[in-house]
């Protein structure tokens, strides 16, 4: 490679770099996820959400805080998880909880504290009314032999609740509690989860298990899509650059982008689309059983494709401060059904219907998929 055609590559990287960056900062990344948060992760508004008379709070010996009126009257009592040494990972980070009491110790309410979950996940749990699960119920031993189901839809974020909940009463009474250390469902998902990316790397590094492929896409919707609902998005990127996602709660998806990365660069910018997105691998499983024969959908303005214009308006908008629902910009939520909108499920129903006419409709215009293919490949720069 020419010193000319190195500075130039090196020039590229440093303008995706600082993008990114502006994209965070504009989007209020303080970047105190890097280090340990030395403020609460609760105010008197959060306490005023259960106690509207709230006027102060005092800390108690046992770790719970007093909650008193404006005449210094006590309204009752708050756990809050934090505070407890109880944190559990949703999806994309720790779910922390305010318990409230009243003066029996019995529990009035439950409230999620300020987290980085999906809002549309949040909602469903909510929906489901499982904050309310515990109410009316004393604070007492007998309170851990309860047992509480996940929502289904919202599985990582509300299991997360739930040992969250488990684990802040079981240390304020200082007992034992389930930690769900161990889950034989979790240990099946991630072998499962090992067992595509070794098949993705074969397939695409030695042209091994190719006559697998039909069957491997399948696995790829499944497994990927509609269980674990592990899939790269422009949301996804965005809470990593404004709000931190902590390795503890989300590693797979972040090894993942870095093995997208690092592949893109050495020249295999299709990877992830063609092997571990369970939208692509939809649509290639749709056209390669269809029975009509297929086009490719031309979306181009002049000599710019039309996805490289959507993604630039998310990037500008996003620079400029505007605060856009990446969610519903692309179609992964649908793999969410019961918590995906019908809009966004007619646009997947659409997607599935063009894959019977059209190479991979969405992936013409997919902002994901162009941004992986963004990044300047050195496999490229040494065939110029």
């Amino acid at each position: 490679m020419t010193h000319t055609k190195r500075t130039n590559s090196l020039y590229n990287y440093l303008v995706i770099f600082l993008i990114l960056l502006a994209v965070a900062i504009r989007g209020g990344a303080s970047f105190d996820w890097l280090k340990d948060a030395d403020e609460p992760v609760f105010s008197i508004v959060d306490i005023q959400r259960v106690y509207p008379e709230a006027h102060s709070f005092e800390q108690q010996s046992d770790r719970s805080l007093a909650i008193f009126d404006g005449s210094n009257k006590r309204l009752g009592f708050v756990l809050i998880s934090e505070q407890l040494d109880a944190s559990y990972q949703g999806y994309a980070g720790a779910v922390p909880l305010l318990i409230a009491m009243d003066n029996a110790n019995k529990i009035i309410a439950t409230e999620l504290l300020a987290n980085n979950e999906t809002a549309e996940f949040m909602d469903h749990v909510n929906d489901e009314k499982l904050l309310e699960t515990w109410n009316a119920l004393p604070m007492d031993t007998l309170l851990l032999s309860t047992e509480v189901d996940a929502v289904s839809g919202a599985t990582k974020s509300s299991a997360a609740i739930i040992r969250t909940f488990e684990a802040t009463a079981g240390n304020y009474l200082q007992t034992e509690h389930r930690s769900g250390s161990f889950s034989v469902i979790r240990a099946i998902q991630l072998i499962l989860m090992a067992a595509l990316l070794f098949l993705s790397l074969s397939m695409l590094l030695r042209k091994r298990f190719r006559k697998l492929y039909a069957y491997y896409l399948i696995g790829v919707v499944l497994v990927m899509g509609f269980w674990l609902k592990k899939m790269l998005s422009l949301e996804l990127l965005n809470n990593l650059l404004t709000k931190g996602l902590p390795w503890q709660s989300n590693w797979e998806l972040i090894l993942i982008l870095i093995i997208a990365i690092a592949l893109s660069i050495a020249g295999h910018k299709k990877y992830y689309c063609n092997y571990l997105c369970p939208m692509g691998a939809m649509q290639m499983l749709v056209s390669k059983y269809s029975p009509f024969k297929k086009r490719k959908l031309q979306l181009r303005i002049s000599t710019l494709t039309l996805r490289t214009v959507y993604l630039s308006f998310i990037w500008v908008a996003l620079i400029l401060g505007f605060s856009l629902p990446l969610a519903y910009l692309e179609p992964f939520m649908a793999f969410s059904y019961k918590v995906a909108t019908q809009l966004m499920l007619g646009a997947s129903i659409l997607i599935i219907l063009l894959s019977l006419v059209f190479n991979r409709p969405w992936c013409q215009l997919c902002p994901t998929g162009c941004l992986l293919d963004s990044i300047p490949s050195l496999k490229s720069n040494r065939k110029k």
